[in-house]
């Protein structure tokens, strides 16, 4: 691997290490319905959002909040810590 390459993938490997994130696949909703969902958590604190999603009645609501402990539990991971003071940021992913 040339010096230039080998850079790069160590930028990379070193940003990835602050950042947590999660993934959802093989979800069978509109992305219209889960957008819906997304816009009533983004920016909200981690806590608040699932209290959100656990008590509200659409579907994506399920799959969202699934979404969220995922990631959660990856920060808990990385970090060792709980997230306290944690802010929903949910991309643009559709």
């Amino acid at each position: 691997m040339g010096k230039r390459k080998r850079l790069v993938a160590e930028a990379r490997k070193e940003a990835s290490k602050s950042t947590y994130f999660a993934k959802l696949n093989d979800c069978p909703t509109s992305p219209r319905k889960m957008r819906i969902v997304a816009d009533l958590v983004r920016g909200s604190e981690v806590f608040n959002a699932l209290n959100t999603l656990k008590y509200s009645t659409q579907h994506a609501s399920i799959k969202l909040e699934k979404l969220l402990k995922s990631a959660i539990a990856n920060y808990e991971a990385k970090t060792g810590n709980r997230p306290d003071e944690i802010f929903c940021l949910l991309k643009k992913l559709w």
